[in-house]
């Protein structure tokens, strides 16, 4: 027996003696991480992490305790059970008693530890060579295993996934990404875009046109822009009265086109896109199963996603969204919120194109490659409002210049809505928090 497993048997013994239930959620995690500087993979550390979280019942109530250490089960339990004592009411229905059954083994593919993540962080490197630009960045190879245990019986789920946070720069350009991907391959799509802007790197200097014209959103772009409503429709938002689209549900408010949809990757597709193949919990933090959601369907919002004490809440189910940390990498010491797992946006087919197609099909326009500042209102207004951290002057279907920072505010309502004209057809995952894929959104004049 392992010593994790041995102490969740103690843990277990010992809560059931001075419990009424209780739940246990172990994770262990080893992290490799690579530094890339200039192009060039250099120091190279090792990190390993346990943790366990107890939950209790006790006379009615909940009580929970975490601990990074295993030597002292006893003491756990005794927080827990003293943390009852001033806990909020017990479900009279245990979540993991329903669901320890559900969740599902990851089966990662083998790699060869130090040498895969030493294998992608020289692709990253191999950019600053294909593109131009000076790469930056770090490279971290997660092999992770959860754990539940209950009354009822013990799951265990293990997944090995990397996450790259990269900036490349030359003299006028930063690019910032950060992503996820299961296999030591770079997104082909990222790639092409990094090499595409390199070539705007010399260009001039230049100011947004004044009067009408066109936006064209990069990835990023849109998960600033996407931040607002994806916040809206979180159940702690609803719950605290800070959604502006909680009291709107099933009422029209983006284009007809356009989808949002929280699903797992395909696991046969491609890894073109930088996600391919990533687990898909069995279930949340709390012990719901995961199953695909669709938040936006044909521009009406038609559901929040709630972990179990949002969902009580607001007097609906939970949708198996609570996680501590995110659907990837959990943090235990974290409360369980709700974090969206695979979120992403679409549109109908007619209105998907290449970015080539997008890009020519701007007469006068800007490219906005990323913003700052736009979260700070997140949930409360559909208006992003930030600086211009990175955009380009278009011109009759070229990039004719880097834009001057300035500030600026969109309206999802609008550029989403009835200025919508089409996404790309590729796309890529730029989010630390939720492992989606965003395209380019391409929106027409006022």
């Amino acid at each position: 027996m392992s010593p994790l497993a041995d102490r969740l048997e103690q843990a277990g013994a010992e809560a059931a003696a001075r419990a009424d239930h209780w739940e246990i959620l172990a994770v262990e995690r080893d992290d490799t991480v690579v530094e890339v500087g200039s192009g060039v993979p250099d120091l190279v550390r090792s990190a390993h992490e346990t943790a366990l979280c107890l939950r209790v019942h006790r006379n009615g109530r909940v009580g929970t305790a975490t601990t990074t250490r295993l030597d002292d089960v006893r003491a756990l339990v005794g927080e827990a059970v003293r943390n009852a004592a001033h806990g909020p009411p017990a479900s009279r229905d245990p979540v993991v008693g329903r669901t320890a059954a559900a969740e599902a083994a990851g089966t990662p593919a083998a790699d060869q530890g130090t040498r895969s993540v030493r294998l992608l962080a020289e692709r990253l490197g191999a950019l600053q060579r294909s593109a131009g630009l000076t790469v930056h960045g770090t490279v971290t190879r997660t092999e992770q295993a959860v754990h539940r245990a209950a009354p009822d019986g013990r799951t265990t789920s293990s997944d090995r996934f990397f996450h790259i946070a990269a900036l490349a720069e030359g003299s006028a350009v930063q690019l910032p990404w950060t992503g996820w991907t299961r296999t030591p391959e770079l997104p082909a799509a990222l790639s092409a875009w990094l090499e595409a802007a390199a070539g705007w790197d010399g260009l001039p200097a230049a100011d947004a046109p004044s009067g009408d014209h066109d936006v064209l959103l990069a990835p990023s772009a849109v998960h600033t822009l996407l931040t607002p409503l994806v916040t809206a429709l979180n159940g702690t938002a609803v719950t605290a009265g800070r959604s502006f689209v909680a009291g709107r549900l099933g009422e029209p408010f983006l284009h007809p086109s356009i989808g949002l949809r929280d699903h797992p990757s395909e696991p046969v597709a491609p890894d073109e896109e930088g996600t391919g193949g990533l687990a898909w919990p069995g279930s949340d933090d709390d012990g719901v199963p995961c199953a695909p959601l669709t938040l936006v369907e044909r521009g009406v919002p038609v559901r929040a996603y709630h972990s179990v004490r949002t969902a009580a809440a607001c007097g609906t189910e939970p949708t198996g969204h609570g996680f501590r940390g995110n659907a990837l990498r959990r943090t235990v010491l974290k409360p369980a919120t709700p974090v969206l797992n695979g979120a992403t946006l679409s549109a109908g087919p007619a209105d998907v194109g290449s970015f080539g197609d997008l890009l020519a099909d701007v007469r006068e326009g800007v490219l906005v490659e990323s913003l700052m500042g736009g979260h700070q209102r997140a949930g409360l207004s559909p208006v992003v409002e930030g600086r211009l951290r990175l955009g380009f002057l278009i011109r009759d279907g070229r990039v004719a210049g880097i834009l001057r920072q300035r500030p600026i505010a969109l309206d999802l309502r609008e550029v989403l809505g009835r200025r919508f004209r089409a996404v790309s057809d590729r796309r890529w995952a730029v989010s630390r928090i939720w492992s989606g894929r965003l395209p380019f959104v391409l929106a027409g004049g006022t």
